[in-house]
C-alpha cells in the first residue's frame, strides 16, 4: 500500500508505483481536499487501466481525533518541564496549547496521563484550574500544532463519524473508492454506524476498522 500526496499524485508517478509493486493506494483525509481526491482517483484508474493492473483505493478518514490547536512555534519539552492544555483557544502562551475537544477537562482528572503524537510525549495532570489543565512532562519531545492527543484508559465523548467524515464518505461513494478506513474505532457500534451510512449505495466500499487505542483492543471481540 502506498500513501499518495502532492509529490506522488500524477498519473506518471502513480504508474511508477504500480510498476514497483504497489496495488493499493491510501488517501489521507486528514489533509486531502475534495477536488484533489477527485483528480487523484482519476489518475489511479488511468494509470492502472493503461497497464492492465487492478488497483484498490483506500479512503482513510480523519476520525474523531483530539488535537492540539495552533502554536506560534514548536516547543521542545524535557522531562520535568511544566506544560498546560486549555479548552480556551484565546489563551496564548509558549508553554500552553488549546485542544479541539470541549469536554477535555471533564474527562480528565488529577493524575491522568496525556499522550501526544502516539505516545512520543507523555505528561501527567497535576491539577485543573478553570479552563486549564496543568501538567508535568514525563517523556519529552517536540510539541507543536495539530498534534494528536490520546487519553489512555479514558472513554471520551466523541462521535464515531464527524461531520467532516460524513462529507468525506459521501465523496468516497461518489468516486467509488474500494475501502473506507474508519479511524479511532472504539466499539462495534462505531463500525455499524459507518456501514449504515453507506448501506444505500449500490456497491458500498468495504470497511476497515482501525484499532488505535485501549478501548478498541478491549472490545475487539
Amino acid at each position: 500500500m502506498a500513501t499518495l500526496g502532492p509529490a506522488t499524485e500524477t498519473e506518471e508517478t502513480i504508474g511508477g508505483l504500480l510498476d514497483a509493486g504497489a496495488n493499493l493506494f491510501r488517501l489521507n483525509m486528514s489533509h486531502a481536499r475534495h477536488e484533489w481526491v477527485r483528480r487523484v482517483v482519476k489518475n489511479i484508474r488511468a494509470a492502472a487501466g493503461t497497464r492492465g493492473y487492478v488497483a484498490g483505493i483506500v479512503m482513510d478518514l480523519q476520525g474523531p481525533a483530539i488535537r492540539t490547536g495552533e502554536m506560534s512555534a514548536p516547543v521542545m519539552l524535557e522531562k520535568g518541564d511544566r506544560f498546560d492544555f486549555t479548552i480556551d483557544p484565546k489563551l496564548k502562551s509558549e508553554r500552553l496549547v488549546s485542544v479541539n475537544y470541549p469536554d477535555f477537562l471533564n474527562d480528565i482528572e488529577e493524575g491522568a496521563i496525556i499522550q501526544v503524537d502516539n505516545g512520543l510525549i507523555r505528561m501527567r495532570v497535576l491539577r485543573i484550574t478553570g479552563t486549564v489543565a496543568e501538567c508535568e512532562v514525563e517523556i519529552g519531545g517536540e510539541m507543536g500544532s495539530r498534534r494528536h492527543i490520546n487519553l489512555p484508559g479514558i472513554k471520551v465523548k466523541l462521535p464515531a463519524l464527524t461531520d467532516k467524515d460524513k462529507a468525506d464518505v459521501a465523496l468516497g461513494l461518489e468516486t467509488k473508492v474500494d475501502y473506507i478506513a474508519l479511524s479511532f474505532v472504539r466499539e462495534a457500534s462505531d463500525v455499524a454506524q459507518l456501514r449504515e451510512f453507506i448501506a444505500g449505495d449500490a456497491h458500498p466500499p468495504k470497511v476497515i476498522a482501525k484499532v488505535e487505542d485501549q478501548h478498541a483492543i478491549k472490545n475487539i471481540d
